[in-house]
């Protein structure tokens, strides 16, 4: 099972993929979230299930689904 740290770089990765670069990415990880119900989504990261949460919203959003 991947730590914590790798699944907070691959939900990075993720996320530079679904908004187009990195910079995007890196904006779009200290702002509030609609779809996180306002949570930045930086911080809910720091546990496997706030890390699920995030990549779950990106690969929504990279689908054209919305929740």
């Amino acid at each position: 099972m991947p730590s914590t740290k790798d699944r907070q770089a691959a939900v990075r990765r993720l996320a530079a993929r679904v908004l187009g670069s990195e910079n995007a990415a890196k904006d779009w990880m200290l702002e509030p979230a609609i779809g996180l119900n306002g949570q930045i989504p930086a911080k809910p990261p720091r546990t496997v299930s706030g890390i699920h949460l995030v990549e779950e919203y990106l690969m929504q959003n990279e689908h054209g689904v919305y929740i």
